[in-house]
């Protein structure tokens, strides 16, 4: 598996676990914390595709 992957599939599970746990707590600020993890998943989509188009390499 690219690093690149295992990277963004890390990313779904750990937000997707604290936006659980946060829904859970009925925490006042989960909108907050929905924008900061829709953001992040953005980002890494982003760069998913930014490595489709311009090519992505192992190092090492």
């Amino acid at each position: 598996m690219r690093t690149l992957t295992a990277y963004g599939i890390g990313v779904v599970i750990v937000l997707a676990i604290l936006n659980a746990v946060a829904w859970q707590a009925g925490m006042h600020r989960l909108h907050s914390l929905n924008v900061f993890s829709a953001g992040f998943v953005l980002g890494v989509l982003g760069t998913s595709i930014a490595a489709f188009v311009y090519g992505y390499r192992r190092v090492a």
